[in-house]
């Protein structure tokens, strides 16, 4: 085990040691096991597939899915708990924003200064805690998403509101939830309730940002509660994912000592990202509930059980990548793997295009630089619902 893999390790043990523990054993039983108390566990890619497009045998807002909890907290239209003609339809009408020429000029209206401050700092010889570095730069595409107006003087300080938000949104989610009851339910209605007023905000405001995700669906006709539910999602997923998944692809290659290779072979940016999230799998398991008695390679499942897509397990298996846990730039992902970890069928992640483009202009923003860059120190998150690290202190050499 080499450093990149040690570090990593301990970013999975160090955060939910339990969960990873069970399903890092569920992945060395089978490509799909039965789990007691947790559900059917999914560790193949061609099954994975077979769950993820079979929409008459599995779903996303039956007992036992996400979108449960989902719809407890914001209605029925979140897009993420919805199936169906309404959800293909609803996206269908979401395709054309999300284009790469929207998100693009997104990421530039967004992110353009806090990347030059942050190659400034560098430049300077100061150290930079990489992780407070993408949780402004998630946060700044989060209010800018929303159409949140951000007074420069009081930034900072909006941003960690938004990100607070995000995580404490996250933080409900679990493996053991079917559903969400008591004082919990009510807590995670009053973050969405601070979420929505921000979208509110954007929605109704004169002037507002025309280029925000929430005026260019309310342009297209999209009513408030479509926009409020599909929004939050949006920007509640891609806040974290990016945070925590980036820094830990900066690791990954700074600990294998790629960076310099990569400075040098800019052609190969886009295989690092994808080499980068498949080894971080920045969301590691999807969940299914099972609406139909059926089986899936001789295994049974049977109507009201749910089944766990495990990222993690699925992009470890030797089978479609040859020595699965080293950081390799210029691997060729299996093609029954290609973006499995953002999903495939009618549910494939909407706002993958963003967090791929997200990640190329940070390590674009990265690559110039003259000097070596290193890690000086690292924290680890600890119960978080993404595995990562909670600091990641940079200085370039």
């Amino acid at each position: 085990m080499d450093k990149a893999q040690w570090h990593e390790l301990l970013v999975y043990a160090l955060n939910r040691p339990l969960a990873f523990a069970v399903l890092g054993l569920a992945g060395h039983l089978g490509a799909i096991v039965r789990f007691p108390g947790v559900g059917h566990i999914v560790n193949d890619a061609t099954i994975a597939r077979r769950v993820l497009t079979d929409r008459e045998c599995f779903d996303s807002h039956s007992p036992g899915s996400l979108g449960v909890l989902v719809t407890q907290v914001l209605g029925p239209c979140a897009l993420l708990n919805m199936d169906g003609p309404a959800h293909g339809e609803l996206k269908r009408r979401l395709t054309g924003i999300f284009s790469a020429r929207y998100v693009d000029a997104l990421l530039a209206t967004a992110t353009d200064w806090i990347v030059a401050e942050l190659q400034e700092d560098l430049r300077g010889g100061r150290t930079v805690d990489f992780v407070a570095f993408m949780r402004d730069f998630a946060s700044a595409m989060a209010c800018e998403m929303i159409g949140v107006e951000v007074d420069r003087a009081r930034k900072r300080e909006i941003h960690a509101e938004m990100f607070a938000l995000a995580t404490a949104f996250t933080s409900f989610a679990g493996l053991g939830k079917t559903c969400l009851v008591g004082r919990e339910l009510t807590r995670a209605r009053e973050v969405a309730a601070r979420l929505a007023a921000h979208v509110r905000s954007g929605y109704e405001r004169e002037g507002g940002r025309e280029g925000s995700l929430t005026r260019q669906m309310r342009s297209l006709g999209f009513t408030f509660d479509e926009i409020r539910g599909i929004v939050v999602i949006v920007m509640v997923g891609a806040t974290e994912l990016i945070t925590y998944g980036m820094p830990r692809v900066l690791a990954l290659l700074l600990d294998s000592g790629l960076m310099p290779r990569l400075r040098g072979r800019s052609d190969l940016v886009e295989q690092a990202v994808d080499e980068g999230f498949r080894l971080v799998t920045p969301s590691n398991v999807v969940l299914r509930a099972v609406t139909r008695d059926c089986e899936i390679e001789g295994h049974r499942v049977r109507r009201g059980e749910r089944v766990l897509v495990v990222f993690h397990n699925i992009m470890r298996r030797k089978e479609y990548f040859p020595d699965p846990h080293r950081f390799d730039l210029e691997r060729v992902p299996d093609p029954r793997c290609r973006r499995l970890i953002f999903g495939a069928g009618a549910h494939a992640c909407l706002g993958a295009g963003l967090a791929i483009a997200e990640a190329r202009r940070v390590l674009g923003a990265l690559l110039p630089l003259e000097g070596r860059l290193e890690i000086v120190r690292r924290r680890y998150n600890h119960g978080k619902t993404y595995p990562g690290y909670s600091s990641l202190h940079i200085r370039l050499q």
